[in-house]
């Protein structure tokens, strides 16, 4: 998933100035220069072509760039220390995110300081503020129009509707999403994210099924049938539709799961002015709306509205975004290794 931005459309909204921000420009040069982490690929892309020049731009804030995977942020955490992190702002998904803020790496991000948190959707904001979901791109239900006679409406639909037997994608368990999935089945067969055996129960229903490893497997097997039906996140089956892939996505009754972007301040940040600006440039309502214009990500600041057309694209935003499910990552994440093991022995 990438987010790329147009910045001389972002620019003509009128940012333009650190004004703009609700805060006083920094110097383009901290004495502890503001480092940003991204991922490699189309994100540090993105990041050093659209994001970083037109928050410098704004902000007189000149950041370094750090380019890597969640892991590696993690590990350059550790092996700096809580008392001299490499990172002043640091974003990582939620659920690793969790992991390292149990470890006391971050403190509540101040609203003072960053006046668009006020602006975020509630369930998107951390218990007490100690980190915020930036960037939310929903997971439900894709499926091919052309091959499914009965479009699925629920979750439910995977396991009841025949049709989609031996023809349905799922995520391996490396992945987020397919950890997003067992916890989201617990929750609906056995009433809670702590039903993890009888998620294993239900889901072992559904084999044989597809895996894969990212969302750009699985739109490859929809696209050549392989699978008619898939798990996968809403952004991949917009780009399929808009290269005339007969597909379309379904928001289940039961409400949708999320890969989360999580932006947290570190306790002992090096520069914290400068991530408190670049943390209140990522709210903002421009920079959220281009977000969804191209990349088809859910805006998380309530002040976005989307036109008609392009909330077609994007359909869990406004009051749709309470329909996200959200899960107890700091309860979830001791059990991972147990968890992945007997998905790699039992999934088959």
């Amino acid at each position: 998933m990438t987010f790329p931005l147009n910045r001389r459309d972002l620019l003509a909204r009128g940012l333009g100035t650190a004004a703009a921000l609700g805060l006083p420009a920094l110097p383009s040069l901290a004495a502890a220069p503001l480092v940003i982490n991204t991922y490699g690929g189309r994100w540090e892309k993105f990041w050093r072509t659209d994001l970083m020049p037109a928050f410098e731009k704004i902000s007189g804030v000149k950041p370094t760039l750090d380019v890597g995977l969640g892991k590696n942020f993690i590990a350059n955490l550790r092996a700096a220390g809580i008392e001299k992190p490499p990172y002043s702002v640091l974003m990582v998904n939620e659920n690793i995110a969790s992991v390292v803020r149990a470890e006391g790496y971050f403190e509540p991000i101040p609203p003072a300081k960053v006046p668009n948190l006020a602006h975020v959707y509630p369930n998107l904001r951390n218990p007490g503020d100690n980190g915020v979901r930036g960037i939310v791109s929903t997971i439900g239900i894709g499926y091919r129009k052309d091959l499914v006679k009965t479009p699925p409406k629920s979750w439910a639909d995977l396991w009841n509707n025949p049709e989609f037997r031996g023809k349905i994608g799922l995520y391996q368990i490396g992945n987020t999403a397919a950890m997003l999935f067992l916890l989201m089945t617990a929750k609906i067969y056995g009433g809670s994210q702590d039903a993890i055996d009888r998620a294993f129960v239900e889901i072992k229903k559904l084999l044989p099924f597809q895996q894969a490893d990212w969302s750009g497997t699985l739109s490859t097997m929809l696209t050549r049938g392989d699978v008619t039906v898939a798990v996968i996140d809403f952004p991949e089956i917009v780009a399929l539709k808009k290269k005339g892939v007969p597909v379309e996505m379904v928001v289940p009754t039961e409400g949708v799961v999320a890969f989360e972007q999580s932006f947290n301040i570190l306790k002992h940040a090096p520069d914290k002015e400068a991530a408190y600006q670049y943390l209140n440039f990522i709210l903002r309502p421009e920079v959220q709306e281009s977000m969804a214009k191209e990349f088809f990500t859910s805006p998380t600041n309530t002040q976005v509205k989307l036109e008609p057309a392009l909330a077609a694209d994007v359909p869990i935003s406004g009051k749709a975004m309470s329909s996200i499910v959200q899960f107890d990552w700091a309860k979830v994440n001791p059990q991972l290794p147990a968890i992945t093991d007997r998905w790699n022995r039992e999934i088959k």
